[in-house]
């Protein structure tokens, strides 16, 4: 019997789970550096030395994050024995009109958007997805509208770093921040860059969020990705967190393009 996954190869880690059917189980997610090693042995171990069986991986059809490259993903899948990776192009099999200028929106944009579709067919949706970079997406009823991107936390306190202020570190409760107005008034230099991080980009995502919702006022806020919990709660909107929901978008493509 063939063991199924999706993989979901982001900025700073590798993200997959198994499929059973058209829903995702046991997610794992781990930083590229200790991405191939980690997920071979997951593999073999899953495989109970039965190499001969085949192994379904489904893959977004994008090119190789700069991180992901160095890790020498995905070559390495070819480590694997009895192995069969299967891309997946959601522009070509989404369950909607994707109504983009011109090129294509980003296939993890889609895949979020194909989750949501899946949940509830006839609704509407901003999609926040708070990874390397910050996506907030509209998708109403039969249409995925298009929406903003902006620089994720970690990368904006990165940049900062390069530029030789003093490194911003997400902690164990999150991104460092006062709540309120009282967040924008930095009164030390991390502080300052507490207020100009966190605490604004918090801000700006909101302010999207509203600007989109003002546009489908039926949409209602799910949020995903590594930085989901710092913008739960947003705008005092009842917000939706499911930090899968790529993936799932991800097995619901898998499945129509294997049936």
């Amino acid at each position: 019997m063939a063991l199924t996954l999706v993989l979901d190869a982001g900025g700073s880690r590798l993200k997959w789970s198994l499929v059973r059917g058209r829903r995702i189980e046991t997610c794992h997610t781990v930083p590229w550096a200790e991405a191939r090693a980690e997920f071979v042995e997951w593999t073999n171990s899953k495989r109970d030395g039965k190499s001969h069986e085949p192994l379904i991986l489904g893959l977004l059809d994008r090119p190789s994050t700069p991180a992901a490259a160095a890790s020498g993903f995905p070559n390495w899948l070819d480590e694997i024995q009895n192995v069969e990776c299967i891309q997946l192009d959601p522009t070509t099999s989404c369950p909607f009109a994707i109504e983009y200028k011109e090129g294509h929106p980003g296939a993890d944009r889609l895949a979020a958007a194909v989750a949501c579709a899946q949940r509830d067919p006839g609704g509407s949706f901003v999609i926040v997805d708070a990874g390397t970079c910050i996506t907030v997406d509209l998708l109403s009823p039969g249409r995925w509208r298009g929406g903003a991107i902006l620089p994720g936390l970690f990368l904006q306190s990165a940049s900062l770093a390069r530029a030789g202020l003093p490194v911003l570190q997400k902690q164990n409760n999150g991104w460092p921040h006062k709540k309120g107005s009282q967040g924008a008034l930095g009164r030390t230099t991390m502080e300052a860059i507490e207020a100009g991080i966190p605490w604004a980009t918090r801000q700006a995502v909101t302010a999207t969020a509203a600007a989109l919702i003002e546009i489908d006022p039926c949409a209602q806020v799910i949020i995903t990705g590594g930085d989901a919990a710092h913008f739960d709660g947003m705008g005092g909107w009842r917000t939706f967190a499911d930090p899968n929901l790529v993936l799932s978008g991800m097995a619901q493509l898998l499945k129509a393009k294997t049936a």
